[in-house]
């Protein structure tokens, strides 16, 4: 987590996922700036990447 100008933030890669393996973020919580159709395209790749590593996990 880091702290950002609009408050804190989850640190994820690019796939959304952080720090802790399974464990996916996105939307207002991961990403600025802050917009409700950035959260929606975010949710949305995180939750294509979050089945693709139940799929086919590493």
């Amino acid at each position: 987590m880091i702290e950002t100008l609009t408050g804190r933030q989850i640190v994820t890669d690019e796939t959304k996922e952080t720090s802790l393996p399974g464990i996916f973020a996105c939307g207002d919580v991961a990403r600025a700036p802050h917009s409700v159709s950035l959260a929606v395209g975010d949710g949305a790749w995180a939750g294509a990447q979050l089945h693709r590593s139940l799929v086919w996990p590493e």
